[in-house]
């Protein structure tokens, strides 16, 4: 059969054929205009971020009422933030952080509240002799920055502790600094700070979350995509077009279904739920009463699972009409493959900021990311999960949500219709923008 059925040429003309149709399309052009140009924002992202940093100097106040307590304290911590990179030029290099000193409590505490400082140290001898050092911050224990203080903490204590060695023989013996982190802005429950195991299972709880909204928008906006463009490859358009007008048939199909993957996603989900409510008791009944205590997941509370419900829904809404607008902007599914990555990195986008969120990160892309659709349903979800958000900010979120959703639907429909009006056909962009402002 091999020798009566050879291989070539006919290959050949087909995967030519096939490269052809590929690489000539508009899409293909502008999705790879578009993944070029993120490329190359990803390969540069590392300079503009070290050049963002370079610009800026962050400060940090240290407070004691022993003032040489304070020296110390202020030498270490520049020492260990303000580290000389290789190579460079010790004249004309500026350092990263200017660490102050400060008797002013209250100053820097409102200082601290306005984001004028970045922390504040507060060093004191305790009547054992134990160095105690608090850093009171926006960031989380886990941050870089308050690891980094924290190794500076046991260096205050070993510096404090040489400098008080007395002439003779006997040697008080040496006592590590004590070290903790004040988060200002730590979720709470029910008016108190949550301690830290609520919140060690908030932000896993946050990661599970923002996880299962990432693979729900992309796995279930590709069923909406692929159901919208194959209609358009079928002759079903030509029965159902004369049935019902396009923004009908594109509200069914998102409808339709995205309550089917809906549908699956909450046969998953529910048991999980319910195994988390349920932990304490399926722990000690599994564990014993003696193992059980710490295994719990804590912190979760009605309000938070309300919180990700609508963020949840209404992400999916956004990201299932997005995904429809990309089916009826393709002439058949094939081209699907084409247009699927660029929008796989907006909801990519969301969950790495959601990520760094949960770690604690408290920057300006986190606070903006978390307004932003399509952003926000995984921002400002991750951001409820581990710090303190004012009631306003999460209704603007959610009002430019529902807003942004509100535009997408009107856009989407006018593709759609667009689509149906250049059906049996392979326009270029010019052809369906012109055929969307007759829509």
């Amino acid at each position: 059969m091999a020798g009566r059925d050879p291989l070539l040429p006919n290959a050949w003309i087909v995967a030519r054929r096939e490269y052809r149709d590929r690489v000539r399309g508009p899409l293909f052009l502008a999705s790879t205009i578009v993944l070029m140009a993120l490329g190359m924002l990803v390969a540069v992202a590392p300079i503009g971020i070290r050049y963002l940093d370079r610009q800026t100097v962050t400060r940090i106040a240290v407070v004691s009422d022993d003032a040489d307590l304070a020296v110390r304290a202020t030498a270490v911590a520049d020492s260990l933030l303000n580290i000389l990179p290789q190579g460079a030029d010790p004249a004309a290099w500026e350092k990263p952080y200017r660490i102050e000193r400060s008797g002013d409590r209250a100053g820097v505490d409102a200082a601290l509240s306005k984001g004028d400082l970045a922390g504040v140290l507060l060093v004191q001898r305790l009547p054992s002799g134990q160095v105690d050092v608090v850093l009171r911050s926006n960031e989380g224990a886990s941050s870089a920055r308050a690891q980094l203080l924290g190794l500076a903490a046991f260096g205050i204590g070993v510096l404090d502790w040489s400098s008080r060695l007395p002439s003779g023989n006997a040697v008080d013996p040496f006592q590590p600094a004590a070290f903790r982190v004040e988060a200002l802005n730590t979720a709470t429950e029910g008016g108190r700070p949550l301690d830290a195991q609520e919140a060690a299972s908030r932000g896993f709880l946050g990661i599970v979350f923002v996880v299962l909204l990432f693979i729900t928008v992309v796995i279930y906006g590709m069923w909406v995509a692929t159901g919208v463009a194959s209609e358009k490859s079928s002759r079903v358009m030509e029965l159902m077009i004369s049935a019902a007008s396009p923004r009908q048939m594109l509200t069914g199909k998102v409808v339709g279904i995205g309550a089917a993957g809906l549908s699956q996603y909450i046969v998953i989900a529910l048991p999980t739920l319910l195994i988390i409510a349920f932990q304490d008791r399926i722990a000690q009944l599994v564990l014993g009463p003696s193992w059980s205590e710490g295994a719990p997941i804590v912190g979760l509370s009605p309000g938070l699972l309300a919180a990700y419900g609508v963020f949840f829904l209404l992400g999916f809404v956004l990201f299932a009409l997005i995904y429809a607008a990309m089916g009826s902007f393709v002439s058949r599914p094939d081209d699907l493959q084409t247009l699927s990555l660029p929008l796989s990195l907006l909801a990519t986008v969301g969950y790495l900021t959601a990520i760094v969120a949960l770690g604690g990160g408290s920057g300006l892309w986190v606070t903006v990311a978390s307004f932003l659709p399509p952003f926000s349903p995984f921002v400002m979800l991750a951001r409820l999960m581990v710090s303190a958000i004012e009631p306003w900010q999460v209704l603007l979120s959610i009002g430019l949500l529902v807003g942004s959703i509100a535009v997408v639907a009107v856009a989407a429909s006018r593709m759609y219709a667009a689509g149906v009006l250049l059906y049996g056909q392979r326009p270029g962009i010019r052809a369906f923008v012109a055929a969307a402002r007759k829509a």
